[in-house]
């Protein structure tokens, strides 16, 4: 939890008990109290604790009505207000227990400029939401401004009702208005709160609601502006423009908002109450309204909202939409735009069509700027390369580029490559023929060098090569350290001039089992730049950006590029919600100094454990909330197996009678549990020691974890027989990608089904004799068959392009999933094998596995299956937000955060 520096010592140190409550550290204080992350170890979770000062807690009226007001707020159950969930007194000092936040206050985030506008619209809808559960449980807040408002994972939290007044009877004077009335007469001390008081409070007359709704007012004000909506230049004339002036419409501030945003604020801001929202009700719903009709303006209209300054409209003109659809593509290059003023701008791609997902970012921006180039996924699932110019609205779509993943830009603008096929590509940004330069299984990043050298990492366990931009032989530029616990080498980017390379080190998939590393290219030498860090870039305004897993928020530090190091202070976070491949951030950023991100959702890690029917009725599990995948029933339908994301993936068992988790795997990632046939044992993916191989544990977590096999490759659990004699996997290899492989009772490993294309995801029938697996052979994912082990027949079961096949238990049945589809295929299998054309079960947003696993199961009896459902909605990806002239709000960002 953020709060307002006191200036002085705090009077508890590190071990001091509060009662039960153990004092952890300091967090800061404020004019009522101090404040203190702690540990309540009865119930085992963090908490804040707000000890109140000593002139506060002297006198026993002021206890009473202390307590009895923090009884009040404690019943406020709402989840965008902070929880206060114990009050008590210790050795003469009274404190409040609360629920312990981590993010950022709004106060904190302005101090980088105004919040997106569908961004702050969101967080003033649950601000709203909840100043409408206080005021109808007669709780005025009378603080209400940005330095109280707290930005988390789940929203907004809303803090410190310190100041708040109960609904009382007139003659009775509460605690917390003479905590007021010692504010107003006190030198300095209200400074922080007048920006936000309303008229009624400056001249003394009692507050209600709708003096919590004048303070909204200019704090939505500000988060959409990025400036107060009445200032002065002492506290005489800010009070003089409280009371007489009325703010600029945030229309005149910030181009994008609405006109009915303009009227929503200046209600909430009338100097008489009566002309002001009546309830935080009426204005939440109004809130909702301005904001859904901004979502349909923005997947509608083919122009910006509002009319873009003549000075800027050259350089944004057309950037508000991309349309994807078209037949013959030309491009041209333009010459990079003037310098000109921050600006966001939404690019939204046609209705039906998505940005690829999975294996890195799928924007790529030229080093000018000008042009952009996104990997999309047209209506027939065929993804491709798109080129756009930034001065033109039509995207255009690269013939040939079937499959694309990945794209960057030559050093010098004219050329584009990108991974598709099982290969590293390029093609002329002007149009012409795509032509192949290597073979790369699967491609992991890869940077143009001035010296027309491409850098690249060609699979997920690989070392950095580079090839000749005209072609060649490959060759390798990093040895991966296996001893030192480093999996791989991916997400290259030649520094300027030549002379080094940055990347990241992969040594597991948790979020900070990863690092960025500086290579010298004439040495060799390497050396650690970030701990915890992802996908990094060095940008043209001198920094390092870098991505964050887990927050999912762009990060910068200053880099000196002579002296190849990072210079200055702490890292300081700039753009959060970036939606995260699970190989980094989404994003891109151009020489010119324009950011093209992907957004995320802010709970995406966060997901259910749920019950789906046949015709898609969910029932939620009584799990709590987490980073599920993966899901595995156990033999006996009894308990589940689940991987959990994290800083390090874990496996745990949850048990269905008991609803009870309890961790498995432990020191190190592990993944995609398997169930052995007896249900006694657990075999899954773990990364040890830089190697992904399998290991197996008994299932009570009992004894330590036994490896089962030993290889460079990535090795990921498929499936047994149910006699428990045939175990397969998938296993990737530097030339033909991901192959199966079977494990014997003697464990030792030998390749089943080896070829040119990926085939992965092995599935045997409950008889044995079957196997279902994913195959790209004919260019895209889809379900086949085959007789097992003989291999000597092969079925295509899908049509469509497909994935993770799971077996009913009978054997009687097929299911796999095209894009949100559940799909069902009747099988015979007594004699020979023959199949029934696949229909819908149902349809809905579930949560795909990264791994190469089916991310789900199907229940013994086959009436339902066990999903991961997002905690909040999952969204197709189709915008991609535009910050024109972003280094001025960069350099700005670190320059602030030096003060």
């Amino acid at each position: 939890m953020t709060w307002s520096a006191y200036g002085e010592s705090l009077s508890l140190t590190a071990g001091t008990r509060l009662g039960h409550y153990e004092i952890i550290e300091g967090i800061g204080a404020g004019g009522m109290g101090e404040v203190y992350k702690a540990r309540d170890p009865r119930l085992n979770r963090t908490v804040a604790i707000k000890v109140l000062l000593d002139h506060v807690s002297d006198a026993p009226e002021a206890r009473a009505r202390f307590e009895r007001e923090a009884q009040t707020i404690a019943g406020l159950n709402h989840p965008h207000i902070c929880v206060v969930y114990d009050v008590g007194r210790h050795e003469n000092s009274d404190f409040l227990v609360m629920e312990f936040l981590e993010g950022q206050t709004v106060a904190r985030r302005l101090e980088r400029g105004p919040l997106p506008l569908d961004g702050a619209l969101k967080c003033a809808v649950e601000i709203a939401d909840a100043l409408d559960k206080a005021h109808r449980n007669g709780v005025t807040h009378r603080d209400i401004k940005p330095g109280n408002i707290m930005l988390t994972k789940s929203g907004v939290k809303l803090l410190d009702f310190g100041l708040a007044k109960l609904r009382s009877t007139p003659n009775v004077s509460t605690f917390s208005e003479a905590a007021t009335k010692a504010d107003l007469t006190a030198e300095g001390a209200i400074i922080g709160s007048l920006h936000y008081m309303a008229p009624e409070q400056l001249e003394g007359i009692e507050a209600d609601s709708r003096t919590d709704i004048f303070a909204f007012g200019a704090v939505l004000h500000e988060m959409v502006t990025g400036q107060k909506a009445f200032d002065g230049k002492s506290v005489v004339s800010l009070m003089s423009a409280i009371l007489k002036d009325a703010p600029k419409p945030v229309s005149s501030l910030q181009t994008v908002a609405p006109d009915a945003l303009d009227r929503a604020i200046a209600t909430c801001l009338a100097k008489d109450p009566e002309d002001r929202w009546q309830s935080a009700r009426d204005l939440c719903r109004e809130l909702k309204r301005v904001a859904e009709d901004i979502s349909q303006v923005e997947a509608k209209a083919p122009v910006v909202r509002r009319a873009v300054p003549v000075s800027i409209a050259a350089a944004v003109a057309g950037i508000a939409i991309l349309i994807t659809a078209v037949a013959v593509w030309t491009l041209r290059p333009i010459s990079p735009a003037r310098p000109f003023n921050i600006s966001r701008l939404t690019v939204t791609l046609q209705p039906g069509e998505e940005l690829r997902s999975g294996g890195g970012p799928p924007a790529a921006l030229s080093p000018n700027g000008a042009i952009l180039a996104y990997a999309g996924v047209r209506r027939d699932a065929t993804p491709l390369l798109y080129l756009r110019n930034m001065d033109n609205p039509e995207a255009k779509a690269v013939p040939g580029s079937d499959g694309a993943v990945n794209p960057f830009f030559s050093a010098n603008g004219e050329w584009v490559g990108f991974f598709a096929q099982g290969k590293l590509k390029k093609v002329p940004v002007t149009g012409g023929v795509v032509e192949t330069l290597c073979e790369v299984p699967n491609g992991r990043g890869g940077s143009w060098a001035e010296d027309d050298t491409i850098y690249f990492a060609p699979f997920s366990t690989s070392a950095i090569w580079k090839v000749l931009a005209a072609g060649g032989t490959p060759q390798a530029v990093t040895t991966v350290n296996r001893a030192k616990g480093e999996v791989s080498h991916r997400w290259p980017q030649v520094l300027p001039g030549g002379k080094a390379l940055l990347l990241t080190v992969w040594t597991g998939p948790g979020w900070d089992e990863n690092q960025l590393q500086l290579l010298n290219l004439a040495t060799g030498e390497r050396r650690l730049l970030v701990q915890g860090a992802r996908s990094g870039l060095y940008v043209a305004s001198g920094h390092l950006v870098y991505f964050r897993q887990g927050p999912d928020t762009l990060m910068v530090v200053p880099f000196d590029l002579n002296r190849l190091q990072i210079t200055g202070g702490p890292p300081v976070t700039l753009v959060e919600r970036v939606r995260d491949t699970s190989e980094g951030g989404e994003y891109a950023v151009s020489n010119s100094g324009t950011l093209a991100y992907v957004p995320s959702t802010p709970l995406w890690y966060e997901s259910r454990l749920v019950w789906v029917g046949r015709s898609g009725i969910v029932e939620p599990l009584p799990a709590s909330p987490q980073g599920y995948e993966e899901p595995v029933i156990s033999p006996d339908g009894r308990q589940v197996a689940v991987s959990i994301a994290g800083p390090a993936y874990g496996i745990s068992i949850y048990d269905f009678a008991r609803a009870a988790l309890t961790p498995l795997t432990f020191g190190g990632s592990s993944q995609a549990p398997v169930w052995t046939p007896d249900g006694k044992r657990i075999v899954y993916r773990a990364t040890r020691t830089g190697s992904r191989n399998l290991f197996e544990r008994i299932a009570d977590a009992s004894g330590d974890e036994e490896r089962l096999t030993t290889s460079d490759g990535l090795q990921t659990p498929g499936s047994f027989s149910r006699d428990g004699k045939s175990f397969v996997f998938a296993d990737s290899d530097p030339v033909t990608g991901s192959d199966i492989w079977t494990l014997g009772a003697d464990r030792k490993a030998e390749p089943l089904l080896k070829t040119r294309a990926s085939e992965y995801n092995p599935h045997l029938s409950p008889d044995g004799r079957w196997l279902a697996y994913v195959s790209d052979e004919s260019g895209r994912a889809e379900i086949y068959v085959r007789p097992f082990p003989k291999l000597d027949g092969k079925w295509k079961i899908s049509a469509d392009g497909a994935g993770e096949p799971v077996w009913s238990r009978d054997g009687r049945e097929l299911f796999y999933r095209s894009g949100g589809k559940m799909m069902a295929v009747s099988v015979e299998t007594s004699s020979t094998f023959a199949v029934a054309v696949p229909k819908m079960l149902f349809e809905g947003r579930y949560q795909f596995s990264g791994t190469g696993v089916s991310a789900y199961d199907v229940s013994p009896d086959g009436r339902r299956f066990l999903m991961v459902q997002p905690a909040e909605a999952a969204r197709p990806a189709t915008q991609i937000h535009i910050v024109l002239n972003w280094f001025e709000e960069l350099k700005t960002a670190v320059f602030s955060s030096k003060e």
